[in-house]
């Protein structure tokens, strides 16, 4: 116990000051430049440029186009053939790649700081110059089809989360994951693209990041020269799509070749900024984060009924999801892990979780927090991430909010959310 009492009173005088200062400035064409100087001697940094566009901007009929985009931005543009954007950072010896999510999509190049002026440019020749050539996109369209296939179609696990999100939402754009329908891949024409590019693809809705060993007055003065004169070319859509209220307890059953059947269900809870939120990743540490936690001891441990389980909040731009997700032991029904996890659902609703898990759970929290801030690309992760989302106050109040969790507000949240009949429920059987 003594231990644990230091390890908490070092971390606690940690966090008082973790988070690194950071500075920004706008260009006249709205792209917002952050710089967070690290100090830290190492001659790394990390140019990320993030795009306020994700899956969630998207219409039915043309589902995983911000995600295609992603594949296209390494194409051609009007002075870099096809490819050559991942040479050129290799030739500096860096390393970059992308991500597109249901509300963003981020590009990084992590490399020395003396190569910061190759990053902005091969940035800046994205922004303004992508070719999207119709005989590099048709190629790049089955690539992504076969990633479709590999990752949702042919995975079981892949096909529920997919089925998942088309039952939980109906109406929003949550409804389908950024890789999209297949129907809609097969049929995308490359003027979809080029219109979604000029739509979205704007320096007034990106946000670039620079963090690590920099100085922010160098930073400001370089982007200005390599993106000050890009123009807009369009005004951004108003984003209109809200979910209706779930009107009571859906439950479906799917059927796909599988070795074992699997099980999700999901409650609908709210968005990214809500301080709710802090308290639903302390219930989904509690429920499934290590082999102390209470669905590992209970279904893996003790009753070996599935072989891998999660319980976890979304933290999106829109409200999402809190997902329960098992896959079962072979000959194992999905309705007896069903039964397992609506038990312990119920048992953190009725009952005080002990002081000790609260205590773990703040202690692992911060010192994951902590660890997150030790490298350029993590720390350009961590704030991108809400600064793109357009809001870093539950960032920056994000240590103060971990103290403040008890063991009656995980209580009290868990009965707020955890409400059965506003519940999904998808069972995956085995089948053709």
């Amino acid at each position: 116990m003594k231990i644990l009492l230091t390890l908490t009173l070092i971390l606690g005088t940690l966090m008082a000051s973790s988070l690194p200062k950071y500075e920004t400035k706008t260009l006249e064409n709205g792209l917002q430049i952050v710089v967070i100087p690290l100090k830290n001697n190492t001659n790394v940094i990390s140019t990320d440029i993030f795009y306020k566009v994700g899956s969630r901007n998207e219409i039915l009929g043309k589902t995983g186009i911000a995600h295609m985009l992603e594949h296209m931005n390494f194409k051609s543009t009007k002075n870099l053939n096809a490819g050559e954007f991942d040479k050129e950072v290799k030739s500096i010896g860096g390393v970059n790649n992308a991500s597109t999510s249901f509300d963003y999509t981020h590009y990084y190049i992590k490399s020395s700081t003396q190569n910061l002026d190759k990053s902005l440019e091969l940035y800046a020749e994205l922004m303004q110059n992508l070719n999207l050539k119709d005989e590099e996109f048709q190629p790049e369209r089955d690539v992504v089809a076969e990633e479709r296939r590999w990752r949702t179609d042919n995975s079981p696990l892949g096909y529920l989360y997919f089925a998942m999100f088309n039952n939980a939402y109906v109406y929003h754009p949550y409804h389908w994951t950024p890789i999209g329908f297949m129907n809609d891949i097969q049929t995308w024409t490359i003027d979809d693209i080029r219109e979604f590019h000029e739509t979205y693809y704007q320096p007034n809705n990106a946000i670039l990041m620079i963090t690590g060993d920099i100085e922010p007055k160098e930073v400001f003065a370089k982007a200005q020269k390599m993106f000050g004169d890009i123009k807009n070319k369009t005004e951004i859509p108003e984003f209109k799509f809200v979910e209706p209220e779930q009107n009571g307890p859906k439950r479906v059953t799917i059927k796909k070749e599988s070795e074992v059947e699997m099980i999700a269900i999901t409650f609908h809870i709210p968005d990214f900024r809500d301080e709710d939120q802090v308290t639903l990743s302390a219930i989904s540490e509690i429920l499934f984060s290590g082999k102390s936690s209470r669905l590992y001891k209970e279904l893996m441990d003790k009753k070996h009924l599935v072989n891998s389980v999660y319980a976890y909040n979304m933290e999106n731009i829109d409200p999402g999801l809190f997902i329960f997700l098992a896959t079962c032991n072979q000959d194992v029904k999905a309705e007896d892990v069903e039964k397992e996890l609506i038990k312990q659902i119920e048992l953190i609703k009725n009952e005080k979780v002990t002081k000790e898990e609260i205590e773990k759970v703040k202690i692992n929290t911060k010192a994951d927090f902590i660890y997150s801030l030790e490298s350029s690309t993590s720390v350009a992760n961590l704030f991108g991430s809400y600064l793109v989302r357009g809001d870093l106050k539950p960032l920056l109040t994000y240590e103060e909010n971990i103290e403040k969790i008890t063991q009656e507000k995980v209580q009290e949240v868990a009965n707020k959310y955890f409400n059965f009949d506003k519940s999904t429920t998808l069972i995956l059987k085995k089948g053709n």
